[in-house]
């Protein structure tokens, strides 16, 4: 099948097959639509292409991940990929870094790739380069920023209760009992910067902080023998991500402590991490399969011009298992 047999039975000539497959102007609608019909029933080469170019779109949307190595960026990635690919779309997966001007460089990347929209994962996003990029290169492009905050008329937030799950964890903590709780936090993030709120909220101010931790298990295992070092008697340890949270229930065993007796411990995401651990992780589950297949299904109705409200906000829920003491007579046999 060439693009003459698809000529001849359009009825057209084959620069017309060529200008439509190639988006050129001065076609009717009507003819567009019939050449890609036929180009269709042929499964033509370029069919793909000329679908998007048909309806004036590229079939392709953008996914921006600040980290490919955080776990939690990676399974939100994949839950959107797959729902946006049940309606055709292809995804351009792309690896930003979490300086502020790559993520803006990745935003004129995607512009002119001329996507027909894009999802930012992590709060991380949230920042002025990248607004002023989109305002810049894509203003007309529509947006959701999964976890984060933007003042943009083309940018719908989907959003996780951050700072209300770091809250019930801590009151949960002081429930059973635990009197000098701690929260080791991770990258400075709008999202990490509400966990702190909701943990400071929930102590009276009085809770111990440490701020700035890598986001590793080695960075987990070493902020809490610093915390365990300069604050004696912590008997309630936060952690802003489940990977800080497994190395520092190895730190509080290799210091001879016990968990949960001594001390109880709660992660952030009900990830993997937190039922692969030993013991398993009591987490502060996130909602992430809800915001993402919600993020999806927001972006593909506002590629279609349809209203979405700006902001859903999702409660979190937390996850007993075996680091916290409540958990020991009903911890869960699966995730």
């Amino acid at each position: 099948m060439t693009i003459y047999d698809i000529a001849k039975e359009a009825g057209v000539s084959a620069a017309t097959v060529s200008r439509v497959i190639n988006n050129r102007p001065g076609i009717k609608q009507s003819t567009r639509e019939e050449v890609y019909r036929i180009l269709e029933k042929y499964s033509f080469s370029v069919s793909a292409t000329a679908r998007g170019l048909v309806r004036q779109s590229s079939m392709m949307i953008g996914l921006l991940i600040s980290d490919i190595r955080n776990l939690h960026y990676t399974e939100g990635a994949y839950i959107i990929e797959r729902e946006m690919l049940k309606d055709g779309y292809c995804s351009l997966i792309m690896n930003t870094g979490v300086s502020p001007s790559d993520m803006a460089c990745a935003i004129r990347t995607l512009s002119e790739r001329r996507v027909d929209g894009a999802v930012l994962i992590g709060s991380a996003f949230a920042n002025d380069e990248v607004k002023r990029a989109i305002e810049t290169y894509m203003r007309d492009i529509p947006f959701v920023i999964e976890n984060g905050r933007m003042d943009l008329d083309n940018v719908v937030e989907i959003l996780a209760d951050d700072k209300l799950g770091s809250f019930k964890a801590a009151r949960y903590l002081a429930a059973e009992k635990r009197e000098r709780l701690c929260f080791v936090n991770s990258n400075d993030t709008p999202s990490n910067r509400l966990k702190v709120e909701g943990f400071l909220d929930a102590t009276g101010g009085d809770g111990i902080v440490i701020d700035s931790v890598p986001d590793s298990y080695d960075g987990g295992y070493d902020a809490t023998m610093t915390a365990l070092r300069e604050h004696p008697g912590i008997d309630g340890i936060i952690y802003a991500v489940d990977i800080l949270a497994l190395g520092g229930v190895r730190a509080i065993r290799d210091i001879g402590l016990s968990i949960p007796g001594d001390i109880s411990v709660f992660g952030f995401d009900n990830s993997p991490y937190a039922y692969i651990s030993n013991p398993r992780l009591s987490s502060i589950d996130s909602r992430l399969n809800e915001l993402s297949i919600t993020s999806a299904k927001a972006l593909k109705r506002l590629i279609r011009k349809e209203q979405v409200e700006k902001s859903i906000l999702f409660p979190p829920d937390l996850v007993l298992r075996e680091t916290t003491l409540s958990a020991l007579a009903s911890e869960p046999d699966s995730p």
